[in-house]
C-alpha cells in the first residue's frame, strides 16, 4: 500500500524519495497548470520535443499530460535503456529530457553521461523526492533540479525555464 500525504489540492505527486509515487487525483485539464488553460496563451509557440523518462507509469502519464496540454511534444518512457536506444535512434535532437534519478535498470550517472555522449547540447531537468544536496553527488548532473512533490505550474515553470537556459 502506498502512504498518502496530504498535499495543497493542486499538489498531485507525493511520497517524496519513495519509488512508490503515484498521483493523488488527476486534476481537469482545465486546472493542470494552476489555472493556465491549453487555450490560453501560455501555450508554446513553437513545438518542442521533450523525452520524459521515469519508472513510475503514473508520474510519466501526468508529465506527458502536462507538457501535451501545453503545446509540447513527447516521448515517454518507463526504462532508461529504450529511453537511451530511441535517442540513438532519433533523427531530431530533444530539445529537453526530464528523468527521475532513482530505480529503472540503469543509474543515472550512466544514463545521463550516455545521453550527453550521443546529444552533448541536451537540456536536462531531474525530477526527484531526494533533494538538490543529495543530486550533487551524482557524476553527470542535471541542468536544473525539481524537486517532488510539486505542482503542475511549478513543474511546466521549471520546464521552460530549462528550455530556455542556453
Amino acid at each position: 500500500m502506498i502512504p498518502y500525504v496530504k498535499r495543497p489540492a493542486d499538489a498531485f505527486w507525493f511520497t517524496p524519495g519513495s519509488t512508490h509515487a503515484a498521483p493523488m487525483r488527476r486534476p481537469s485539464l482545465e486546472r493542470l497548470v494552476d489555472g493556465i488553460s491549453p487555450t490560453s496563451a501560455s501555450r508554446i509557440t513553437e513545438a518542442q520535443l521533450i523525452y520524459v523518462v521515469d519508472d513510475t507509469p503514473e508520474l510519466t502519464e501526468l508529465y506527458t499530460v502536462v507538457l501535451e496540454e501545453t503545446g509540447y511534444i513527447v516521448r515517454a518512457f518507463n526504462d532508461r535503456a529504450k529511453a537511451l536506444k530511441a535517442l540513438k535512434a532519433e533523427k531530431a535532437t530533444p530539445d529537453l529530457l526530464i528523468t527521475d534519478c532513482a530505480g529503472n535498470s540503469m543509474s543515472v550517472d550512466r544514463f545521463l553521461v550516455c545521453c550527453l555522449g550521443i546529444r552533448p547540447t541536451l537540456r536536462v531537468l531531474m525530477a526527484s523526492g531526494y533533494n538538490q544536496t543529495d543530486v550533487r553527488f551524482f557524476k553527470a548532473r542535471p541542468e536544473r533540479f525539481i524537486q517532488k512533490p510539486f505542482t503542475a505550474g511549478e513543474f511546466l515553470r521549471r520546464v521552460r525555464a530549462t528550455l530556455t537556459s542556453h
